[in-house]
């Protein structure tokens, strides 16, 4: 059995995969809504936090012989904790993960962390739109202030209640979901008044090459915060690489 730790829409892709290959699996997702998109590609499909105290059972129950990590690649935390327990078990690991396609370019500003980015946009004057998620938002209110914050999240209670006890009132709230077209960005930028946006590098599926586009066309600054660097016992990027890959496990 193969655990595939999911989360994301790559993790939906790599589902569907192993299905065509008819490998029996079971889909680890940790949100309601992760779970609901997450039975549409998978037959088994686990909503629950994965923690150092539950892996060992977890395994067993089971019968785990490989990991696929397919997470968010800002899920650090769950990434270094399944690579550390995989490595305790004796269970292959192999990340897969899409490819960064962003380098130094007029209009973009890389930084490594939330706290680098909020230094940055201090210098602004007037709206900042978030593309960040709302795990962060908390902290973005906390850094800078939340009356000049906007915010674009996935519509979930869960989401909204963490915003309103942030500080976020309904009209800093765009909560819809993806994906973006170039187009669509550039209006809710510019709804926002936004004189800066801020989001994450992840890559051609998360839409970031559609924000920078719409930065771009509105004449304001992309601020991206890299993905975080891990060093991963097995990296593939492409799901014929990671097919091989469970090929050679078989």
């Amino acid at each position: 059995m193969i655990l595939l730790l999911g989360g994301t829409s790559e993790s939906l892709a790599v589902a569907d995969d192993l299905n065509a290959h008819h490998y029996s699996f079971v889909l680890s997702v940790t949100t309601d809504y992760g779970a609901e998109l997450a039975l549409k590609h998978a037959q088994n499909v686990c909503k629950q936090t994965l923690t150092p105290e539950t892996f060992h059972h977890f395994f067993v129950e089971n019968h785990i012989k490989v990991i696929v990590d397919a997470t968010h690649p800002f899920a650090r935390v769950i990434s270094q904790t399944v690579i550390e327990a995989a490595k305790k078990e004796g269970i292959p690991y192999i990340r897969y993960e899409r490819t960064g396609l962003l380098g130094q370019e007029e209009g973009l500003k890389l930084v490594r962390s939330t706290a680098e980015a909020c230094q940055y946009l201090l210098k602004f004057q007037g709206n900042i739109y978030l593309s960040t998620g709302s795990k962060t938002a908390p902290d973005y209110a906390k850094q800078l202030d939340v009356s000049r914050l906007h915010v674009r999240v996935l519509p979930t209670e869960r989401v909204m209640k963490l915003l309103t006890d942030a500080g976020y009132q309904a009209n800093q709230i765009d909560a819809i979901q993806g994906p973006f077209s170039v187009e669509l960005n550039v209006e809710l930028f510019k709804h926002a008044q936004a004189v800066a946006v801020v989001t994450k590098e992840s890559g051609k599926q998360g839409g970031v090459q559609e924000k920078i586009q719409a930065c771009r066309q509105l004449n304001i600054p992309c601020v991206v915060i890299k993905r975080p660097e891990i060093s991963y016992p097995k990296k593939v990027t492409e799901i014929a690489a990671l097919e091989k890959e469970l090929e050679g496990l078989r």
